[in-house]
């Protein structure tokens, strides 16, 4: 019997547990998750933040699915090392540590928050956003606010936007501070940035770019805010809550001292496999290959985390699949509007080719307020920035992941006129499923 061990317990680790189950219910099966509680999704966090949904409504399974599938679940435990030499890894319950034998390990550790070297970053009112304790701890302080508190939200992307959506729903005065020139400068270009700037403005949101924070202080209690956030240029922003959002980072910490390599992230083919035997790792934490260019890169989104660890689980019970690389690909709603982003797009935000062969195509509905970015190269769809029309990004998304050759369809592709009829017609049957592994 072949004892398989999932370190974390989130999108990753869970795929990798229904795809063994799927083909195999003898091997032994143990999940070794930080967290004390049941499974939940992370992207369901704002909406917590926004009220639209309970805590409850979070969790992904009841208390009986372990159970069911059979999967020892030491939850609340941390793992702190791994001996890939004796195949052990030793983790800590609350008093003593042990160790956990293992003849196929799947490392799902994810990623945490980038916490940027500031002073006052560990002040009571300065939160990061990335896992369940996190929303909760917002929710619980920002409830002893008076009803026109104010929030500093430090960073542009895609989980800082929508808590900032969700905490100036609640009628929060909120404040984004950006050091970039543009907000989501690492998901859009610069103009479909700037149509999410205006839209920020118009729903009271103050937006701050080129803002550097040097520190963050506390306040005199009998001061109207308890906070202050101090930027590079000497303006002083009075707060009472700040929230980081500046990206996250793969939990590589246990590959620390070990024969896993690791980059940014912890590498691996298109097994999943680490450079370690009987060791995978999915997820977050991964850095994989990406299906345009080729080139190992983290990812970071829930549905590349799921289709890994599936990958991963088929390969630790010896069924072989391989992932044929993943795709960037983002949808954020801020006041009614979605900004949909997926695939390789324009370094630095440029409207311009980038002398590498690539066009742009540009078109502009006002009316309906709509824009749509796609960029081309030798007939073949690289990337696309979608603003309030992105019904058919799962169809870019396939035309991009299998770098179909839309030549003559460019215009027809960026106006958002294609059907799934046309595509049909076309013989890209499974546009919307398309798996991204193969057995």
């Amino acid at each position: 019997m072949q004892r398989l061990v999932i370190i974390g317990d989130s999108a990753a680790g869970l795929a990798a547990i229904e795809a063994i189950r799927s083909r195999d219910r003898r091997s032994q099966v143990t999940l070794i998750a930080a967290e004390d509680h049941l499974p939940y999704s992370r992207v369901m966090l704002t909406y917590l933040l926004a009220g639209k949904v309970s805590r409850d409504e979070l969790f992904l399974h009841g208390p009986d699915w372990y159970r069911q599938t059979g999967v020892k679940a030491l939850t609340g435990r941390r793992a702190v090392a791994i001996d890939t030499r004796r195949r052990e890894i030793v983790i800590e319950p609350a008093r003593k540590s042990h160790r956990v034998p293992y003849d196929r390990l799947l490392i799902a550790t994810g990623a945490l928050a980038q916490r940027p070297v500031l002073p006052g970053i560990d002040l009571p009112g300065v939160f990061c956003l990335r896992d369940l304790d996190d929303a909760v701890a917002i929710l619980q302080y920002a409830g002893t606010l008076g009803p026109h508190a104010g929030a500093v939200f430090l960073g542009g992307g895609p989980v800082c936007l929508q808590a900032l959506t969700a905490l100036a729903d609640r009628g929060m005065k909120v404040t984004l501070v950006v050091r970039s020139a543009a907000i989501f400068s690492q998901l859009a270009d610069a103009y479909t940035a700037g149509l999410a700037a205006k839209v920020l403005r118009r729903n009271g949101v103050r937006v701050l770019t080129n803002a550097e924070p040097v520190g963050i202080e506390a306040r005199s209690q009998r001061q109207a805010a308890g906070l202050a956030v101090h930027l590079r240029s000497g303006q002083r922003l009075a707060t009472d809550l700040v929230i980081i959002g500046k990206g996250t980072q793969p939990n590589t910490e246990l590959a620390r001292g070990t024969d896993i390599t690791t980059d940014v992230g912890i590498l691996v083919d298109e097994t999943m496999a680490t450079s370690a035997a009987g060791v995978y790792a999915a997820g977050d934490v991964t850095q994989a290959t990406h299906c345009v260019t080729g080139r190992k890169v983290c990812y970071g989104t829930w549905t590349n985390a799921c289709d890994q660890g599936r990958v991963a689980g088929l390969n630790m019970i010896g069924c072989r699949t391989e992932w044929t690389g993943g795709l960037n690909r983002n949808v954020t709603t801020l006041f009614g509007n979605t900004l949909g982003s997926v695939g390789v797009l324009q370094p630095g935000g440029s409207d311009r080719g980038g002398g590498d062969g690539r066009t742009l195509h540009h078109y502009v509905d006002p009316r309906r307020r709509v824009s749509r970015r796609l960029i081309f190269r030798d007939g073949r769809c690289d990337g696309a920035v979608v603003w309030n029309a992105c019904d058919d990004l799962g169809v870019l998304s396939w035309l991009i992941s299998t770098r179909h050759d839309c030549s003559g369809c460019e215009e027809r592709l960026t106006r958002g006129e294609t059907t799934l009829g046309d595509t049909l017609r076309r013989g890209l049957a499974g546009v919307l499923r398309a798996p991204r592994w193969k057995y």
